[in-house]
């Protein structure tokens, strides 16, 4: 396949509401009128901050787009009603018919409670352009609805290739703590956004560090789309790679967590104090 797009089903709904006007624009527009229409709106944004008016614009869109009928195919709504997962998949010309026979196979009544079908031009357009949209619906959300949000935080996970646990199951005194929880992703990567709209009171920055810590005992790698930063900490693999690009430590400016002193004497990897969840062996 060229691509394999994972939805849920909470993601497909906040995403279709807050995610709206993304859609629209690059529909009628085009992705090259996406930054004007960005920086225009952050204009806007900052003009109404300074009146003490801030999520102004985001409630304005939000108004606006409710009143406008549902932009996505009938089709792909009726089987957001169907089914909890949602899986677009592109594939080729030559490879067309293949995968009509495989998921003919795969989905027969026998087999599965599951189902498929294939997508028209427009709808297939559209159901990619709906999983592009949901990117950003969570921030909307937040802006929209802050007497009840407290943040987002906001995950990229890769899971082992061979790991067939892949829908989360949240701890109780984690799934208290969230309003909606938002996946989506690369499916055939085995690579998952996960955004979790936090309840208003909770602070976020324990949230997260209490997810990596269920994300280690799953042995998924974090973050999987971007280094680790300043945030997260660097693995023993990737602090050793970056010690041995600069055995003196010159350049480091504390990546990952690593020390800033000189000849990385501080390096947790040599102290022993990496959590059980990064060891090879846990």
């Amino acid at each position: 396949p060229i691509a394999g797009e994972y939805i849920h089903r909470t993601a497909f709904d906040i995403g279709e509401k807050y995610g709206k006007d993304t859609f629209l624009l690059i529909n009628h527009f085009g992705t090259a009128r996406v930054p004007a229409a960005f920086a225009l709106k952050s204009r806007f944004d900052g003009f109404f901050e300074r009146l003490g008016m801030r999520g102004f614009v985001d409630h304005a869109i939000q108004a606006v787009t409710r009143l406008l009928p549902s932009h996505l195919p009938r089709r792909v709504r009726q089987w957001r009603d169907l089914y909890e997962h949602h899986l677009l998949v592109r594939v080729s010309n030559d490879q067309v018919e293949a995968t009509r026979t495989f998921l003919a196979e795969h989905f027969a009544p026998a087999h599965t409670a599951g189902g498929w079908f294939e997508c028209d031009a427009d709808e297939g357009r559209k159901a990619f352009l709906h999983r592009f949209a949901i990117a950003g619906a969570a921030i909307r959300y937040r802006e929209v609805h802050r007497s009840e949000v407290e943040d987002i935080v906001a995950l990229d996970i890769a899971l082992r290739r061979n790991d067939r646990e892949w829908v989360e199951q949240l701890p109780q005194d984690v799934e208290r703590d969230v309003v909606h929880k938002l996946y989506y992703g690369h499916f055939f990567c085995h690579v998952f956004h996960q955004d979790y709209i936090v309840k208003k009171g909770v602070d976020p920055l324990a949230m997260e560090h209490r997810m990596w810590e269920l994300l280690d005992a799953r042995r998924a790698e974090y973050p999987a789309e971007h280094n680790v930063g300043h945030l997260y900490v660097a693995k023993p693999a990737l602090a050793g790679f970056y010690q041995s690009l600069d055995p003196t430590n010159t350049f480091n400016p504390g990546i990952g967590h690593t020390p800033r002193g000189r000849n990385w004497q501080e390096c947790n990897h040599a102290s022993g104090g990496w959590p059980k969840g990064y060891s090879e062996n846990a």
